[in-house]
């Protein structure tokens, strides 16, 4: 165990606190080839929301990554400044942290391991970006349309290449088919929803709330896409060889030509990575790419004169 992170545990008996605790050695060593620097601290928690919103809070600017981004949110990391550099800090939720000490369930064992194994390859991710961004993390600021467009091209290339890096720990477990499967689910909700959204959003222009749900609901489904793109690619296999049903039926909607032009710009960028990244610019083809896609659903992202973000609905 790195001597240097910190644990802290709440919601545990002191004997589950041991395991989980010896644990976490034990996996942390497994995945001794992931960079953990900046890891200060892993926080244990049954008011996950209470302390992941306590850390937040506490700094100005704070960035995170989830491992799902609802109420079955199970870890996130934290990226918060200290000194004159980043620090970053785990938060898991204390009844997913049991299941890390359940080896005699080996398949939910196999499934906490992957979640820890996706949240470490952030942890890794994070301080290869922080190396080259640092500065730019502290002081840069996007504008107009890019203050949308270029944090949603980040989430997608970073949920990328956490699966792509976890995808070996993802082969004993159900988690590709599962991401699969909700992807080939949204594609058809939220086409839908959208259209319903809008057409009562043209009936009621006060109603600015549909056009934000609008918008989360697109972003959640690119950084599905995202998701399985980097298992498909860690694992070495088409999404045709992983479940052909599901490649056919997207094969053959709306979404098929954004989604090849999503794994090609993902590949691109992990072409560089890491040691190509010099400037924001890198994520800035992909960046394209997501604004377009949400031109084709009928949200239009535009800038007036002072460069405040306008948003139109066709």
């Amino acid at each position: 165990m790195h001597n240097n992170i910190n644990i802290k545990i709440n919601g545990l008996n002191d004997n589950t606190s041991l395991k989980v605790v010896d644990s976490l050695k034990d996996i942390i060593k497994q995945f001794s080839y992931l960079d953990f620097r900046r890891l200060s601290n892993i926080v244990i928690t049954s008011n996950f929301q209470r302390d992941v919103e306590r850390i937040s809070q506490s700094n100005k600017k704070g960035f995170e990554n989830k491992y799902r981004a609802n109420k079955d949110t199970y870890a996130v990391v934290l990226t918060v400044p200290k000194d004159d550099d980043f620090e970053l800090v785990l938060v898991m939720k204390s009844d997913f942290a049991k299941s890390i000490t359940c080896k005699n369930d080996e398949q939910e064992y196999k499934n906490a391991l992957h979640v820890l194994n996706h949240e470490f390859a952030h942890i890794h991710d994070n301080n290869k970006k922080i190396d080259v961004f640092k500065q730019l993390m502290k002081t840069k600021t996007y504008k107009g349309k890019d203050s949308i467009m270029f944090p949603i091209a980040e989430t997608c290339w970073s949920e990328y290449i956490a699966n792509f890096i976890s995808s070996q720990s993802a082969l004993d477990t159900q988690y590709p088919k599962v991401v699969a499967n909700t992807l080939l689910e949204k594609i058809y909700m939220t086409q839908q929803n959208i259209k319903t959204s809008l057409m009562a959003y043209k009936i009621n222009n006060k109603r600015e709330d549909l056009v934000e749900s609008s918008i989360v609901q697109i972003e959640t489904l690119l950084k599905t896409a995202s998701y399985l793109i980097g298992y498909l690619n860690g694992m070495q296999i088409t999404l045709a060889e992983l479940d052909d049903e599901i490649d056919l039926k997207i094969e053959s909607s709306y979404f098929n030509e954004f989604w090849s032009f999503l794994k090609h710009e993902l590949a691109s960028i992990h072409q560089v990575y890491p040691h190509g990244f010099i400037n924001l610019t890198i994520y800035k083809n992909l960046a394209f790419l997501i604004d377009n896609f949400y031109k084709e659903q009928g949200i239009i992202f535009d800038e007036d004169k002072k460069g405040r973000i306008q948003i139109h609905i066709i």
